[in-house]
């Protein structure tokens, strides 16, 4: 097997500074005639010492794989932090891991990065370790594209605020949730706007508040529509954050498909309104607000 540039991180997002990394790992490892190996931890492993610090996520792990194999990655393999790798001696790391299995010929990390059991693989013990195995080892750049400095957590404070067309921008698309759709309780329908509830994965972001998003899947191609993330305070007091997307002269079945939804602009927060005649009166607005979209 070909021996590869390897780079381990959590790439939660797969960003702009993400995407610019990927294509500066990619042209190193040309120079250098290895083939590129992504290792991507499901979460950031410091949420395994430390839970009370666990965020949303901005992608799951299998998504981010596809989007790194999609800008040109030759191969990602996912890994799920847990006490074996706490524990695990950092000697043992890198002889069975780095150097043994994902065939390392170079070693890229961030000024941080470190592994093992105390940390104890930290870039002093990668520079000598990799001198003597022959390894070529190098330092990450910043996170940043055109001058600007993007992470993970910038993005994620942006969506918490509703602010998904700023987080679009540094993502590079539009943020969004995927899920299946399952029935509700109807009272979409009840109102005239019959929604789709989309069962997203509960590990992601979810901003809340009333959006203009893009419907796509499920047969649809891509269409407009408004989407509610919220507790739907007016109807329902389960305090459950719920995803429910309205599409406008849609009338089909879509119980049981996968509906993905790109967020493209909040037009308001969500509330409680004093009845559901004052509810619908709004909803009315809301997707009065679809025309024009924004390209």
């Amino acid at each position: 097997m070909s021996r590869c540039l390897v780079t381990i991180g959590t790439f939660d997002g797969v960003h702009r500074g993400h995407q610019a990394l990927a294509r500066w790992v990619i042209s190193r490892a040309r120079a250098l005639g290895l083939k590129t190996r992504v290792v991507l931890f499901r979460e950031p492993p410091r949420y395994y010492f430390k839970p009370s610090e666990r965020l949303p996520l901005l992608s799951t792990a299998e998504e981010r794989a596809r989007r790194l194999k999609a800008l040109g990655i030759d191969s990602v393999e996912i890994l799920s932090f847990g006490s074996r790798w706490a524990k695990m001696p950092h000697e043992r790391f890198f002889k069975e891991w780095i150097l043994r299995r994902w065939k390392a010929g170079g070693l890229w990390v961030g000024r941080d990065f470190a592994f093992g059991k105390g940390r104890k693989g930290d870039l002093g013990y990668l520079q000598r370790a990799c001198a003597e195995s022959g390894v070529k080892l190098g330092v990450l750049p910043l996170l940043a594209a055109e001058g600007q400095k993007i992470s993970s957590s910038r993005i994620r404070e942006l969506l918490q605020n509703g602010k998904v067309a700023d987080a679009g921008r540094l993502l590079g698309r539009p943020y969004s949730l995927f899920g299946k759709v399952v029935r509700g309780k109807g009272i979409g329908q009840g109102l005239g706007f019959p929604t789709a509830n989309v069962d997203y994965p509960r590990e992601l972001a979810a901003p809340l508040g009333v959006f203009r998003v893009r419907a796509s899947g499920a047969g649809l191609g891509a269409v407009d529509a408004v989407a509610n993330v919220g507790t739907r305070p007016t109807v329902d007091g389960s305090g459950r954050v719920l995803l429910e997307v309205h599409i406008p002269g849609w009338s089909g079945n879509l119980y049981g498909k996968i509906l993905h939804v790109d967020f493209l602009e909040r037009i308001r927060g969500e509330r409680k309104f004093p009845s559901l005649d004052a509810l619908k009166r709004q909803i009315g607005r809301d997707v009065g607000a679809l025309s024009p979209v924004r390209k």
